[in-house]
């Protein structure tokens, strides 16, 4: 994976954790008591119409963005200030996007594989909350108003300085439980949502969940799927040569995964210990573009294997990233009892496969 190119679009993640929905209880709370609320799931789903501004800026830009949201269907209009129309509805068997501007779309069908490749707004902030539990201090900053609407408010400092992730403030509906604003500072980048506009009593008419797409459009279908599992002797076809950590001392690859990214494959390898998740390594060629991104905030240059490389910790993940003879090497731990020294150790290991 572009790990680089990832977590400087984790701003653009931070932006759409803003429609959360919980249940409606009284009360006072502590403001882990309001995370808890906010990313649990509800038994029935709520209905409205709202609108809201995205500044996400110098990565994306302003937009306005308008919503509808009814049984778990959902469709969204977003208008940027560089003209783009880009109108998405999620229907509950695909997602379909249609940039008006471009005259371009596409759809992903999710009747069968869900959304576990599309995370919803609530596990997208989830997963934030979980990656800022150990680096950020979260208080409670008192009671405002978003949108005409009573909101506590959150902030979450970061413990230290030059973090990926930066302070951040979140404003979360009394009554709904929705994310009503959002500012964050990720990699750099300040980016803020806020609602203007939360209709519940609004109709909504079921066509709203029906997108027509031009016939002079063409329609690219996207595969939703979980990655394919490869043998070895694939990997070998594709790169003839590369590092692999042996298995030895009850280490062993449990997967082999293939991802394509853009004109490139991705191999992961999945390891277990003593049939228990370890850590992953992945493969991909090497490109000019992956040491042109710059620093990262947060990201501890390393030596790797006598190469130069790169160590960040993002809550619970420790990763380490290097290039050595034309390929691209990043582990990723998925045990949280392993460190960074493991990691080099692991790296050290690695030998030449054929």
């Amino acid at each position: 994976m572009n790990w680089k190119k990832s977590l400087r679009a984790a701003g653009l993640v931070a932006a759409l954790t803003f429609s959360l929905v919980g249940c409606n209880t009284e009360g006072a709370y502590s403001p882990q008591e309001i995370i808890d609320h906010a990313l649990q799931e509800t038994q029935e789903s709520l209905a409205y119409y709202a609108e809201y501004t995205m500044d996400m800026g110098e990565v994306g830009g302003k937009a306005q963005v308008k919503e509808w949201t009814k049984d778990g269907k959902r469709r969204v209009e977003v208008t940027s200030d560089k003209g783009e129309h880009i109108i998405s509805v999620n229907n509950g068997s695909e997602i379909i996007s249609y940039n008006v501007k471009a005259k371009s779309a596409f759809k992903i069908d999710i009747s069968e594989d869900g959304l576990e490749s599309f995370p919803s707004p609530r596990e997208q902030a989830e997963k934030m909350f979980d990656l800022v539990k150990d680096t950020h201090d979260v208080s409670m900053s008192g009671e405002e108003k978003i949108a005409g609407r009573d909101t506590y408010k959150l902030v979450a400092k970061a413990k230290k300085d030059n973090t990926l992730f930066g302070d951040m403030e979140v404003w979360v509906d009394k009554k709904t439980w929705l994310t009503l604003k959002m500012t964050t500072n990720n990699a750099g980048n300040k980016t803020t949502t806020e609602y203007t506009k939360m209709d519940e009593s609004a109709k909504i008419d079921d066509a709203q969940f029906i997108l027509d797409i031009p016939k002079d459009v063409k329609v690219e279908e996207v595969s939703g799927a979980e990655p394919e599992s490869v043998t070895l002797d694939g990997v070998k076809e594709q790169f003839g040569e590369f590092l692999m950590v042996p298995e030895e001392n009850g280490l062993e690859i449990s997967n082999i995964q293939e991802m394509k990214i853009k004109d490139r494959s991705e191999f992961a390898f999945e390891y277990s210990q003593d049939q228990q998740p370890a850590f992953s390594v992945s493969l991909l060629k090497a490109v000019e573009d992956d040491t042109e991104m710059g620093d990262i905030p947060g990201e501890e240059p390393i030596e790797v294997r006598n190469q130069k490389g790169t160590f960040m910790k993002l809550g619970d993940i420790l990763t380490i990233s290097w290039q050595e003879n034309g390929n691209q090497y990043n582990i990723l731990s998925e045990n949280p009892k392993l460190t960074k020294e493991d990691l080099l150790a692991y790296a050290k290991q690695m030998t030449i496969v054929k």
